[in-house]
Order: structure tokens, then sequence, then C-alpha cells
């Protein structure tokens, strides 16, 4: 419930995006929305790229960086570290880590069939579901 209801404020502060869908097909600016693993900060995916934020308080969020450009349905981040890695809808197959501070892309990996989630731990192993198994690198 907690989610949702920060979900509906953070809507509200942004109104480019929107939480619906139709079918399996997004409607709106908003492609997914992921928080990190201490629930620190929150990454979200949009058409038009990335956004982080990072909570200052229970009720507000701060933008910590912006990547404009490709899209973005698939946005993780370790902890509170400059690691994120990004999946996206226009290359549902093929997953980027970035180092988000300094601008760089560290590596990326494609994989034969589409991404369906990704989450990363605290040794830095990257867990990849696809459609037909779980990867780790």
């Amino acid at each position: 419930r907690f989610t949702y209801i920060l979900l509906l404020e953070f809507c509200k502060s942004d109104h480019t995006m929107n939480l619906t869908r139709r079918g399996s097909e997004y409607v709106g600016d908003l492609l997914g929305v992921n928080f990190n693993q201490d629930c620190s900060s929150v990454a979200v995916g949009t058409r038009s790229g990335y956004k982080l934020y990072q909570f200052s308080s229970v009720e507000r969020l701060d933008k910590l960086h912006e990547m404009m450009g490709e899209d973005a349905c698939i946005v993780e981040r370790l902890f509170s570290s400059s690691l994120v890695v990004v999946v996206g809808l226009s290359h549902p197959h093929k997953l980027r880590v970035y180092h988000f501070k300094k601008g760089t892309e560290i590596c990326n990996y494609s994989y034969l069939t589409k991404i369906l989630n990704v989450k990363l731990n605290r040794q830095v192993h990257v867990f990849v579901c696809v459609c037909v198994c779980v990867c780790v690198c």
C-alpha cells in the first residue's frame, strides 16, 4: 500500500508519467519503476530515458540523475552506488551497465530472448531473467 501511495504522489509531481497499460502495450511515458535494494532511491524508466530519485525524507524525492535519449523499461540501481543497469523497450534483448556519475557505459550483454527482469546483489552479480532461463553475470 505504501508503494502505491508513493507512486501516486510521485506521478502527481511529474505530469509526463502515466501508470496505465492497455493489454501488453504501455500508454503514456512511464515504462517501469524500481526501488533499489535498500529502498533509499527509486529508478523510473520512460520512453525518453530514465531518472533516478533519492528519498530525502518519507514524503520527499530529490532528482539525483536524469539520462535522456533512449527508452528504458527496466532500470536497476545497485544500492546507493553509481552503477545502473538499463534495458530498453526498443532493444529488449540488450542489457547495458552504466556508471551514471561518469556518464560511461561499463559493458553490455546481448541475449537471444527478451529480458524480463534484472536484479543486482551486494557482490555485484547481475541476475538476468529471460524467457527460457535465469543468467548470472
